[in-house]
């Protein structure tokens, strides 16, 4: 990796904000929300830990994000940006069976190693607030809202002709293909087989979720994408005949048929098995564990049978933001304090999937009386795809880079690589040179800083345009801007309007 000048930058532990006109900063400790007049929940989609550790597109996305949020504190806002684990899943079990560990086992190593990079790129988490799909406190929740949903006429049991990927052992929602042919983990080819399934029902909702889009302050290209989807909607399968799920938390009867778990029965616990492997007999490996499947009825107490196929890990994730600012509450899924999102960092792949799902489940919260909003996510912004020798990242094409590849040079210049030469919303290509550029220009900002005059200049010029282009997270823009203007104004002025992209060097200069 070509570069000119390492540096190990002091690692504080502290964040700054400021008033509007980014005149002065206070003090508080990173992660956690400081005392002010608005609120501010700025959100990013959280990571399935289910590979070796982040990549630097990863790291693109989140910066970027990250960078708007600290923008938003300086404006005085109080802002919460939690972080979590969407931890549930075939990708996590599937990984699971390739390295020869047991889901539970890889998920608790997995996500050590990513709080670790995630905290090695200085974004202000707040990790008091980190939430685990796979843990028992969080999907006695997840089978909550199902059997909400289900009281409601919403969920339902039914024979249908189902997607099956022949691969992943598993049936699959037909938004998760590839093509409408592919699975989109495996890029299998699937087939079709009549099953009889567990479904939401989303087309009830599918001209609200239509007219819905009218209102949301989205990109075009998303809006008129789940519009278009919207149209040939299908009810979400959300039945899998895999391990690594939240059990569905239903029971057989013979006496009572259908019965859902009450809530004080709550969480069905996933019971630890080592065979795990799926066996494409149509039923989950659940069906072979006697001791789980063999209950009594709910309503009568007879003896029973539970439903042994999991949900779908799109459903953890369709009320995750609920959860965050209740984590401190383990007798209610959420209080009063839950909110829409301010602002939503994702990715153009999740719009017909995991947007929409959210919006459906919130929708029907909303409707049984349970949360104060329809839409969850009023605004958001789609991160680009970050490419690598004109592809995208991937094991198998061996171009794969990771943020540990750069930590000698601390968390700032990686980060501001990315946000510099690349438009956060634009799909770009990862070089190393980008790497050494932006490390020659922090080098240029130190010494100004240590041996150079204020500059003379006025710095009104550079502010208005620096804030214009936060406000529009073209970071690209404003770190043009700040090089244009290093050495021409103030530096008191410079440091603040460099801290949002470069915190750890911002401190450091302060």
């Amino acid at each position: 990796m070509a570069s000119t000048s390492r540096y190990s930058p002091r690692r504080s532990r502290r964040c700054s904000a400021a008033s509007t006109a980014w005149a002065w900063w206070r003090h508080h400790e990173q992660g956690t929300t400081p005392v002010a007049s608005e609120r501010f929940y700025n959100l990013v989609e959280f990571p399935y830990p289910s590979a070796d550790g982040l990549h630097v597109g990863h790291v693109f996305r989140y910066s970027g994000a990250d960078a708007f949020g600290r923008y938003q504190r300086m404006q005085g806002r109080e802002v919460f940006q939690p972080i979590g684990w969407d931890a549930f899943g075939i990708n996590a079990e599937n990984y699971a069976l390739k390295t020869g560990e047991h889901p539970s086992t890889l998920i608790a190593r997995t996500t050590q190693n990513f709080k670790r990079q995630l905290s090695s790129i200085d974004c202000a988490w707040d990790w008091d607030a980190c939430i685990d799909t796979s843990a028992p406190e969080y999907y006695r929740w997840t089978q909550w809202v199902f059997v909400k949903l289900y009281e409601a006429g919403l969920a339902y049991r039914a024979e249908a002709p189902v997607v099956w990927c022949p691969s992943c052992l598993t049936v699959l929602a037909r938004e998760q293909l590839e093509d409408g042919e592919r699975c989109e983990r495996c890029d299998t080819v699937v087939i079709e087989r009549v099953m009889t399934q567990w479904f939401l029902r989303i087309t009830a909702y599918a001209d609200r979720l239509r007219v819905g889009l009218d209102a949301l302050d989205w990109p075009d290209r998303s809006k008129r994408g789940q519009r278009n989807w919207i149209g040939g909607l299908h009810d979400w399968l959300i039945s899998r005949q895999r391990y690594w799920g939240p059990p569905i938390p239903i029971v057989y009867c013979d006496g009572c048929g259908v019965v859902p778990v009450p809530e004080h029965q709550l969480p069905v616990v996933l019971p630890h098995i080592e065979d795990f492997r799926p066996r494409g007999t149509g039923e989950s490996p659940l069906a072979r564990i006697e001791e789980f499947v063999r209950t009594a009825c709910p309503a009568c107490g007879a003896a029973a049978r539970r439903e042994t196929d999991v949900s779908d890990t799109f459903l953890d994730s369709s009320w995750y933001f609920l959860r965050y600012p209740c984590v401190d509450r383990a007798d209610v899924p959420w209080d009063d304090r839950v909110r829409p999102v301010d602002f939503y960092a994702g990715g153009q792949e999740h719009v017909q999937r995991h947007h929409l799902y959210a919006r459906f489940v919130t929708m029907a919260l909303h409707d049984l009386g349970l949360v104060p909003f329809a839409e969850p996510f009023p605004k958001i912004r789609l991160g680009g795809l970050l490419t690598h020798s004109g592809a995208k990242m991937s094991k198998s094409k061996g171009n794969v880079i990771g943020p540990d590849d750069y930590a000698d040079l601390g968390p700032d210049v990686l980060r501001l690589a990315l946000l510099f030469t690349i438009p956060w919303e634009h799909t770009g290509d990862f070089r190393d040179d980008q790497i050494a550029g932006v490390d020659r220009f922090l080098g240029k900002v130190r010494r100004w800083f240590a041996d150079g005059p204020d500059g003379a200049e006025s710095a009104v010029p550079a502010v208005e345009r620096v804030t214009k282009s936060m406000e529009a997270m073209k970071f690209n823009v404003a770190i043009a801007t700040l090089m244009e203007w290093r050495g021409r104004i103030d530096k008191t002025t410079f440091a603040r309007l460099l801290w949002p992209l470069a915190p750890t060097v911002a401190e450091e200069l302060r």
